[in-house]
């Protein structure tokens, strides 16, 4: 064997310790024998001193302990330039010498992946850092190889790991053979489930057993069983498989409350009047995922107004994604009127009229009006794509004309001479069919929280006389939302919402621009401000924008409560009115009442609402 400089200082160092040996250290033949010296066998490539600079349990003038020398042999199999490490002592003098015999790796060459489908082998060669003609060092490559199984799973959302962790299969040419799996779902557990039935999540998940685990797919998921709005929390966990190259899915659930009892009240300071409504609704019947609801809106300051109605849908109708909705609804209202659309002239007038007779062409002078409506509406729809939604919906009304009269006067009273005769037909229905596509990516935090994402909406129906109805016009609606999470529990959300009526269309459902769901600093009645007694018409119209933008802001130790500050942006295109409003508020989530919804807003006009309803505005 050739000695390096190295090993000719450890000779000379192991010939004066002989020396010494002999003449100080007494041997006793029941002790183990002393180690007098290396010597190191088969290193082709790998130097000596890198070999050496880990035997340090194994020590030249101790006692040779077999135990230590086993250790030494681990810690230079970890170097990894070797198959295998063995370890002998022949007899030296009055010890031993102890010999490492080392079996190096063939030389590197090339590496060759294989058995990915969502990765392509040129993606991870160059996490492998050996270069060829160096010895094959099994630690730089295991190293290396997860270096390249960790920018999968954090880049690529898979979960991959060798099909055989032992045996990279280095030939003989240098050639070393990794072959890697991609990771499957083995079984898929639901847990946490107490009222809704399983179907309602299995139908909703895009994967199955034996599929390949992609984490964007994963999440992709959740987030769709998040936006049904029945659950509170879901913890998806991988657990070993007993299946081969597979993890198993547990997903835990934490079920919202879906049953509600709802209620609104709105009030204006400078109108002093009152309205509200109270409704229950159920968006998980019977734990079939099915939603169902019942609301009634009133008035307290007439009588008159309210309103009822009820809604089904069933958004699995077929295993084929296939939705069906149902709504029927009456309400019976005192709206105020221009009438230019009923038809009416002043032969139709009665008698007992004050000194201005009706003129149907004068768009200036208003009327109250009282008007029932009883309609019900079908709708059947299909998923399209991924989170893209259509639906059909078609809807019959029938409006009746119950009484009108002079704008400002008591309808009861009619000796005053204000009160109108009815049309010789007071009755025409309004019937419509609509396309709706909506795409929804939003991202909850929990049944009520958005914390991100974005919704988009298109709504068009078409009224007109084909479907028997009195009314030839066509309505559109384009919504956008979207969410932006600034911080934890802090979120920015915006909505801008644009709607157009175009043809001839009552103008008693000309657009509104105010109330609780639009610019919350203006109240619900759309022509006249009772305490000025002046006509705010201007925000009235066939066509607008609108934007509401809200700052929320969930406090972190008691989630039920949220604070908001909002602002308010609207402008009715037909008439140029831009209207604004600001204000703040404060969300709770009540035990069978869901989201409590408080604003406080005020108006550039100076007038300020209170406005109280259940739920988000969007």
């Amino acid at each position: 064997m050739k000695f390096s400089g190295r090993n000719r200082i450890l000779a000379g160092m192991t010939l004066i310790f002989l020396c010494l040996g002999l003449t100080v250290i007494p041997v006793h033949a029941d002790s183990a024998p002393m180690v007098i010296t290396f010597e190191l066998q088969g290193n082709t490539h790998v130097p000596a001193e890198k070999i050496l600079g880990v035997i340090t349990n194994t020590k030249m003038g101790s006692s040779f302990d077999a135990r230590l020398a086993q250790n030494d042999v681990q810690a230079i199999m970890g170097l990894g330039y070797f198959s295998d490490v063995q370890v002998k002592t022949e007899n030296m003098l009055n010890g031993v010498k102890v010999i490492f015999e080392v079996f190096e790796n063939p030389i590197f060459n090339d590496v060759q992946i294989s058995g990915l489908t969502d990765v392509k082998p040129e993606e991870l060669k160059p996490f492998f850092s050996q270069k060829a003609g160096e010895v094959f060092n099994t630690a730089t490559f295991r190293t290396d190889l997860g270096k390249a199984i960790k920018f999968c799973q954090e880049k690529k959302g898979l979960w991959i790991q060798p099909k055989n962790s032992q045996d990279f299969g280095i030939t003989a040419a240098g050639i070393v053979k990794v072959e890697l799996v991609e990771l499957k779902y083995g079984k898929i557990k639901i847990s946490g489930l107490v009222k809704t039935q399983e179907k309602v999540v299995t139908r909703e998940l895009t994967f199955k057993t034996g599929d390949i685990i992609r984490r964007d797919v994963l999440q992709d998921n959740m987030a769709r069983l998040m936006r049904l709005r029945i659950f509170d929390n879901i913890e998806p966990q991988l657990a070993m498989s007993e299946t081969p190259d597979s993890l198993d899915l547990v997903l835990d659930f934490k079920e919202a409350q879906t049953g509600t009892f709802s209620f609104g009240v709105s009030y204006s300071e400078t109108t002093q009047t009152w309205g509200g409504l109270l409704g229950f609704s159920e968006a998980n019947l019977m734990g079939s995922g099915q939603s169902l609801g019942l609301n009634l809106d009133f008035s307290v300051d007439n009588t008159e107004d309210r309103e009822v109605s009820f809604t089904f849908n069933d958004p699995w109708l077929t295993d084929k994604h296939t939705s069906f909705g149902l709504s029927v609804y009456n309400s019976n209202s005192v709206m105020t009127s221009t009438m230019n659309n009923w038809g009416i002239t002043k032969q139709t007038i009665t008698s007992a009229i004050s000194s201005t007779d009706y003129d149907p062409t004068d768009l200036t002078h208003y009327y109250d009006e009282e008007i029932e409506r009883t309609g019900f509406g079908l709708s059947l729809g299909q998923q399209l794509a991924r989170d893209l939604n259509g639906s059909l919906q078609l809807n019959f009304e029938k409006n009746q004309l119950k009484g009108w009269w002079d704008k400002d006067t008591d309808s009861s009273d009619e000796t005053s001479g204000n009160s109108y005769k009815l049309p010789d037909d007071p009755d025409f229905w309004d019937n419509s069919l609509g396309l709706n596509l909506v795409h929804n990516k939003l991202l909850y935090a929990d049944s009520n929280f958005v914390n991100g994402g974005y919704y988009l909406s298109a709504n068009d129906s078409v009224h007109t006389q084909y479907l028997g109805g009195a009314y030839d016009y066509n309505k559109l609606v384009l919504e956008s939302r979207w969410f932006k999470p600034l911080a934890n529990n802090f979120v920015f959300g915006t909505r801008l919402q644009g709607t157009w009526l175009s043809g001839d269309f009552p103008d008693y459902d000309a657009l509104y621009l105010g109330g609780m769901y639009r610019l919350r600093g203006y109240n619900d009645r759309r022509y006249e401000d009772d305490s000025t007694k002046k006509l705010v018409g201007s925000l009235t119209g066939d066509s607008y924008l609108l934007s509401n933008t809200e700052f929320r802001y969930r406090i972190p130790n008691n989630k039920n409560f949220e604070l908001v500050a909002f602002y308010d942006v609207g402008r009715m295109s037909s008439t140029a009115t831009v209207k604004s409003d600001f204000g703040l508020g404060f969300r709770i989530s009540v035990p069978m009442l869901g989201l409590i919804r408080l604003d406080q807003a005020w108006n550039i006009d100076g007038d300020k609402r209170l406005v109280f309803s259940l739920g988000e505005l969007f």
